[in-house]
């Protein structure tokens, strides 16, 4: 064996020595001096987040389509948007999986075009939580 690879497994022996011991001293910090103490996991915090900002509808148009993005405790949620302008709907529907998923806005032809302010608002576990969106209705185009 040449001397570079000494240095080499030697090295490697230290890092692996040196990794243990970090694992030790971890393992000892969480499990306290001869007590007994449980790692305590932090709650999830409920938040909701619209990266789609603003969204922009047309009066007697098709509908449109934005992801929401809900993390939550619980795999369900509530939801609800105000502000909307007369004459649109919104419905949302979340994945199978969790609470994320799609909000659905459609202008009638009556729509007043105008930027509005929204609020999107979810709950879960007792928690709720907000975000402002704004909806831009656009001129409808002949």
């Amino acid at each position: 064996m040449s001397p570079e690879h000494a240095v080499s497994l030697k090295d490697r022996s230290f890092f692996s020595l040196s990794r243990v011991s970090l694992i030790l001293a971890i393992l000892s910090l969480v499990a306290g001096r001869g007590g007994s103490h449980s790692l305590t996991i932090p709650p999830v915090i409920l938040s909701v987040t619209i990266n789609e900002n603003p969204i922009q509808i047309t009066p007697g148009g098709s509908p449109v389509y934005v992801p929401v993005i809900i993390m939550a405790p619980t795999e369900t949620a509530t939801f609800a948007i105000v502000g909307l302008p007369g004459g649109t709907s919104a419905s949302y529907k979340e994945s199978e999986s969790n609470p994320s998923g799609q909000l659905t806005l459609t202008a009638a032809a009556s729509t007043k075009p105008g930027t509005y302010q929204c609020t999107v608002t979810v709950g879960s576990s007792g928690q709720t939580a907000s975000t402002m969106v704004s909806v831009i209705v656009a001129v409808k185009k002949s």
